[in-house]
């Protein structure tokens, strides 16, 4: 009784006064009502009103959780998409060893330039057309043959430790070089 006697005389209507009597939560200035178990003590207005509230951030900090959590999502699947490309993935997988010969359209053995595309492994034929390159990043990789200006792509699954021939591979010399324009 006592609490709705002080809430009319602060200047509550008489509607909110009455159902704080009756235990029935009302509504405040902002139309939000709140139980009377979790109405403020009146030890709060022995000193007078108290200052207003802080604003409401909680809306600002749901963004800034969802902002922050799509950038460490996007941060660390770029992460992983550059580190499967990168050659120390490759090195983590493990590394094998590319055989082949090299020969002319006469199947005479050739010195032609062998290289694995997006590394920095190359070798050259001997005398008798063989290449070994070592050191290839396990999975599927690309073998480049070039000679006097013809070049061939051959595609390989090298797999770690192991040793893959990929058998002859007749190149055919053409009189200039092939440029690509």
């Amino acid at each position: 009784m006592l609490m709705a006697v002080l809430a009319f005389a602060r200047g509550m209507p008489r509607k909110c006064a009455l159902m704080i009597y009756r235990s029935i939560p009302c509504p405040d200035e902002r139309g939000v009502s709140m139980a009377y178990e979790q109405s403020p003590s009146l030890k709060i207005y022995e000193e007078g009103l108290p200052s207003a509230p802080p604003p409401d951030t909680s809306a600002r900090r749901k963004w800034l959780w969802v902002i922050i959590t799509v950038l460490a999502v996007t941060t660390v699947a770029l992460s992983v998409v550059t580190f499967a490309r990168s050659t120390a993935a490759a090195l983590l997988v493990g590394t094998g060893t590319v055989t082949g010969k090299v020969v002319d359209e006469a199947d005479q053995p050739i010195t032609a330039e062998i290289f694995v595309l997006h590394t920095n492994i190359e070798a050259r034929t001997n005398s008798d057309g063989i290449f070994e390159l070592r050191g290839v990043p396990a999975g599927q990789q690309a073998i480049v043959v070039a000679y006097q200006g013809a070049g061939r792509e051959i595609p390989v699954t090298v797999i770690a430790g192991a040793r893959v021939d990929i058998g002859a591979i007749q190149l055919t010399a053409t009189a200039f070089p092939i440029m690509d324009q």
